[in-house]
């Protein structure tokens, strides 16, 4: 018999189950001396299960959408803006946003190579004669769940649109919305192969929700940088945002005609201040009120008929730009 043998052995004393239950405890001992030492070294270490949590990343989780229904049943996603309320958390938020790459200088209705003659860029684009036929064969419009309609009903069969319901100036270029082979690809991909002679771009309706006006106005600047980057020759007008219904406007939600004016009205200054063209959309729509008629919208009281749709569409047939560079 080897001397391991031996040592495995119980003791000639003990009977066999009472040497099994003192191994037993002798393995418990081992397990819990072991445990002791691991939490030991980790108390000494300073690191607490809470503060290994704080360490994991955070990351934002997108805003809901909604897909398109009918027109009567269309819903507007609100997106929320990124407004914590710690700056830190504040200034993560909006870190997840795409970054604007620099603007070209020769880019857009008003780069350093490209200046118009004689335009007021403080106003709206003033009306104009009627465009002829063909003229928006080589066209984008850009947008959201509004500007999804122009497609949807078939509003200007030779013009291509970019458009998704709940998208917003923040993941506008970034979001997959263009259709390409099997699947999507994003907008700035697709302009990054495509030549326009005009984009037209709506967007601020979801942002209405949004509790700062300073991020939505530099994003949507942003924007505007990005495509003039994208397309060069493009002319890019700037809509402002329709009107909605009063018993829309009234129903205690952030899509008040009072904060789509107000928003509108931060639009034209960017507009001026960047020299880019800004189209008063809204205009073509609103009552005398400033609301949209009942009967020009749907069931939401945000998204508008194909009737609608056609009077829009009139507006910007007889307002466009007929500038010249210098």
């Amino acid at each position: 018999m080897t001397n391991q043998t031996l040592q495995n052995a119980p003791p000639a004393r003990l009977s066999r189950a009472a040497w099994a239950r003192r191994r037993r405890r002798r393995m418990l001992r081992r397990r819990a001396f072991f445990i002791t030492s691991i939490l030991l070294a980790t108390a000494l270490s300073g690191v607490t299960l809470s503060a290994a949590i704080e360490r994991f990343p955070l990351r934002a989780v997108p805003p809901a959408s909604f897909p398109p229904a009918e027109e009567a049943q269309q819903t507007i996603v609100l997106a929320e803006a990124p407004q914590p309320p710690l700056a830190f958390f504040q200034n993560l938020a909006l870190s997840a946003q795409p970054e604007a790459p620099p603007a070209s200088k020769s880019n857009g209705v008003s780069g350093a190579g490209r200046q118009p003659v004689g335009y007021d860029y403080s106003r709206p684009v003033p009306e104009s004669p009627a465009a002829k036929e063909g003229t928006f064969n080589n066209t984008l419009f850009f947008g959201n769940s509004i500007t999804d309609g122009i497609a949807r009903f078939g509003i200007s069969p030779g013009s291509a649109v970019y458009a998704k319901n709940g998208l917003t100036v923040s993941d506008a270029l970034s979001e997959p919305i263009v259709p390409q082979g099997q699947g999507k690809i994003s907008a700035a991909q697709a302009l990054e192969n495509q030549s326009f002679d005009k984009v037209y771009l709506m967007f601020g309706m979801n942002e209405l929700g949004w509790s700062s006006e300073e991020v939505f106005i530099q994003r949507y600047s942003e924007l505007i940088d990005q495509v003039w980057r994208l397309q060069p020759q493009a002319v890019v007008y700037v809509q402002s945002i329709l009107p909605v219904t009063s018993e829309k406007s009234s129903d205690d939600s952030p899509f008040t005609n009072e904060r789509v004016r107000r928003f509108n009205q931060l639009l034209q200054q960017m507009c001026a201040e960047k020299h880019a063209l800004f189209l008063d959309a809204q205009a073509a729509l609103a009552d005398e009120t400033g609301a949209m008629p009942a009967d020009a919208a749907g069931a939401d009281g945000i998204h508008i008929k194909k009737s609608a749709y056609e009077t829009w569409f009139t507006y910007v047939q007889t307002h466009i730009w007929g500038g010249k560079y210098q």
